[in-house]
């Protein structure tokens, strides 16, 4: 426990942020997953907001979640490059006032493309909306500092960053309560 502990001050540390605000998991995809569910069936999400290039932990997420429940999904443009096209993710936090969460990559792991995740929730923050960031590839190799960031939620893997395979963590804002997926443990 007191591994675990310290494990969860350094890594809140790392993204300045509260031990509190870090939850454990098995990795980015568990992460993705329990934002998603929770959004919809506890936050009252009916629109998402992402992109055709995201790992397919969100869009088969997306996908089911669209079908069971009705959740509308909404695609950004990309540019050429496969970059976030910023003024179309505008547009469309604009034009629809129901509540919505949007959820983007940091790092694309085929494309190697940046999203400037700070840009991004800066907008969200503008048009109230939840911000989800799937920060796998990108913890341990770009300095994060989530006190300036509006990100609501974000993602990562272990493994990507020196850790063991099989764990992973998932930063939550405080006042974004999250209900597990899995009941039963204490």
């Amino acid at each position: 426990k007191t591994a675990v502990e310290t494990a969860r001050k350094s890594i809140a540390n790392q993204l300045h942020v509260t031990a509190q605000e870090i939850v454990f998991t098995s990795g980015g995809s568990e992460s993705d997953n329990l934002v998603l569910y929770n959004a919809v069936m506890e936050m009252g999400v009916q629109t998402i907001v992402t992109s055709v290039l995201e790992h397919h932990a969100i869009l088969h997420t997306l996908e089911y979640l669209s079908h069971r429940f009705g959740t509308q999904i909404l695609y950004v443009n990309l540019t050429e490059a496969g970059f976030i096209d910023v003024q179309h993710l505008e547009t469309l936090l604009q034009t629809h006032p129901e509540k919505k969460l949007v959820s983007l990559m940091m790092v694309n792991n085929e494309l190697g493309t940046l999203l400037d995740i700070e840009q991004v929730g800066a907008l969200c923050s503008a048009y109230q909306t939840l911000f989800l960031c799937d920060a796998v590839q990108g913890v341990g190799h770009y300095e994060l500092d989530l006190k300036k960031i509006k990100v609501d939620f974000l993602t990562a893997s272990a493994h990507k960053f020196h850790g063991p395979k099989g764990v992973g963590f998932l930063y939550v804002r405080k006042g974004n309560a999250m209900r597990p997926l899995l009941h039963g443990a204490p």
